[in-house]
């Protein structure tokens, strides 16, 4: 009979993530690995460097507000590029469903969402017994893996929630006014991406204030702004106090932020715009008749 060698399944996933550790002298490193499978207790990725077994990094996921402290437990050459082996802080792999969004365990037991515990027990028990690898008819060891890790999760309220969370949610997209001329024109495009930022990490704050910051590849995903002039832009904004950053490549409005960008909101619409993540048609239009004073 086919034995289970691993006992969660691994997802295999296409996705780039954000790397960053800091070396015993305390300087910081960034990388952006692909990410080729993961499970609830940690992922695989390949990356161009090496890191260093037993390197603690924060792994910052697109579209997932928090980084994921993580353990490097392998790196292997492999041709041109570095396989490594994570695992994931366990206070902290319920984060990790933010690589699985499109993954719909209510699809995988065939259910409905709405279902009652009672009725995700009893699926699970059917399906289980149907592809266990121990079944007389011939189980699938990796169908079994998937099944039980839908189970594990939609079997806790807490994680069902959370899964149900980012099933639901509609999926970042780049904000059309951040295509704006405004934003790209040699002379001007530097100090309204400054304006940009701190309006974006203003409306984060205010939204969420138990999760304030966001990291580098998000803001590189929204204002779609090669990540060069957002790094200059970002340590402007750190140098001004305006911002600030956290362990890893993630960033926060300070209150010297929240005064100046509150002090520039009701005379200036594009702030507006900004602020509630509005767009209309014309927009690239209006927006190249505003400048910005976060110089």
């Amino acid at each position: 009979m086919p034995r289970i060698k691993r006992r969660q399944y691994r997802m295999p996933v296409t996705l780039e993530v954000g790397f960053s550790w800091e070396d015993p002298t305390g300087k910081l490193y960034t990388t952006r690995p692909q990410a080729r499978d993961a499970s609830s207790s940690g992922m695989r990725v390949e990356s161009n460097i090496s890191l260093e077994c037993g390197t603690r990094v924060r792994v910052d996921i697109p579209r997932y507000g928090s980084a994921i402290e993580a353990l490097v437990r392998y790196c292997i050459p492999d041709g041109r590029v570095f396989r490594v082996g994570l695992e994931f802080s366990s206070d902290q792999r319920q984060l990790t469903h933010a690589v699985g969004a499109t993954l719909d365990y209510y699809e995988i037991l065939q259910l409905s969402p709405m279902a009652e515990m009672e009725t995700i027990h009893r699926v699970y028990r059917i399906m289980a017994g149907r592809y266990h690898p121990d079944s007389p008819a011939g189980g699938d060891p990796e169908r079994f893996l998937l099944l039980s890790e839908a189970y594990r999760v939609l079997s806790d309220p807490a994680l069902r929630s959370q899964h149900d969370q980012f099933r639901d949610a509609a999926p970042t997209r780049t904000l059309p006014l951040f295509q704006a001329r405004a934003f790209v024109d040699e002379k001007e495009g530097e100090r309204n991406r400054r304006l940009g930022v701190l309006c974006l990490l203003y409306s984060q704050r205010s939204r969420n204030p138990d999760c304030p910051t966001i990291g580098l590849m998000e803001l590189e995903e929204v204002m779609s702004i090669p990540r060069e002039y957002l790094e200059f832009t970002l340590w402007y904004l750190k140098q001004k106090k305006y911002v600030e950053m956290g362990q890893g490549a993630d960033f926060s409005l300070t209150a010297e932020g929240v005064d100046f960008v509150e002090e520039h909101t009701q005379a200036r619409d594009l702030l507006m715009r900004l602020l509630t993540g509005g767009s209309s048609s014309g927009e690239e239009e209006e927006a190249t008749k505003y400048t910005t004073m976060a110089s």
